[in-house]
């Protein structure tokens, strides 16, 4: 069984690299993208298991990627972690590409369980 392979999605590189330390700590393979510009290039050539997604961001905002996400991969997950942005914001988030909604500051431990149970079903 080849590894599984997350995507993490983040212009902040604190985050992007706690993310990434503990996916990799829990033996999946991370690739990075510093916003959704850069997201959606590299989801134009591989198929992720998983993407872990902020959605303030920019060039390419996380919006912008859940779009893409629905009209091109429709199968796609995501695990949504939003900052700044208010609870009826992140309620009206919906699609069948949002696996789950974190807030920052998270819980690895949470983040992790997410991205496990994303990834597994």
């Amino acid at each position: 069984m080849s590894e599984q392979c997350i995507l993490v999605v983040d212009d902040d590189a604190a985050i992007r690299g706690l993310i990434r330390l503990v996916l990799r700590r829990d033996n999946y393979n991370v690739e990075e993208a510093i916003n959704g510009e850069e997201a959606m290039a590299r989801m134009r050539i591989k198929k992720y298991d998983a993407v872990v997604l902020d959605l303030m961001m920019g060039p390419g905002n996380g919006v912008e990627v859940l779009d893409a996400l629905k009209t091109k991969r429709p199968g796609e997950k995501c695990v949504i972690v939003v900052s700044a942005t208010s609870e009826r914001t992140i309620n009206q988030l919906d699609g069948e590409n949002i696996f789950a909604k974190i807030r920052k500051p998270f819980d690895v431990d949470d983040l992790l369980r997410a991205v496990r149970e994303c990834v597994e079903q």
